[in-house]
């Protein structure tokens, strides 16, 4: 018959921690260091190793905005099994990076807003001015031309007097 331990929550906590921040070791060392069982620490993990979505993950430091940016620049040309030990490295989650790539997006997708000046009316009033002399200009112009093509095909106005 198997011998079942009963392991406290706070050794639990340890070693799915230990898992979650191993950097280049392996879990099969940890469990082992541990004096458990590879599933049983897999396991563990599943359980206690969730992150709530409704709670904030907590990285091991307050990130800066350029840290977080370093993060993110760091993170983007790495694949899946390199996020992971970065975000193991580092104490985040991957959440975390998720978050803080969205807040990039939203900043630079919003156009800054700029006060309104007295001149800004005007300037406006001015352009109206010009693309509406201009659209005469262009009337006035097909006018001349169809007026010089009539008298071609009809003869000039001073040759029927003579």
């Amino acid at each position: 018959m198997e011998v079942r331990h009963h392991h406290s929550r706070e050794f639990r906590e340890a070693v799915v921690s230990k898992i979650l921040n191993r950097g280049g070791r392996s879990v099969q060392s940890i469990c082992e260091e541990a004096g458990i069982c590879k599933s049983t620490a897999v396991n563990w993990l599943r359980v206690c190793g969730r992150v709530d979505s409704n709670s904030k993950p907590r990285g091991r430091m307050k990130w800066t905005a350029e840290a977080k940016l370093k993060a993110i620049v760091e993170t983007s040309g790495l694949g899946e099994s390199e996020v992971g030990t970065y975000l193991r490295r580092e104490g985040l989650y991957s959440s975390q990076i998720s978050e803080w790539r969205a807040e990039i997006i939203e900043h630079f997708g919003t156009k800054p807003k700029f006060a309104k000046d007295e001149r800004d009316e005007k300037i406006r009033n001015l352009e109206r001015e010009i693309l509406r002399k201009d659209k005469a200009l262009a009337e006035a112009s097909a006018l001349l031309i169809l007026q010089k093509k009539v008298d071609l095909i009809w003869g000039s106005k001073g040759e029927d007097v003579k």
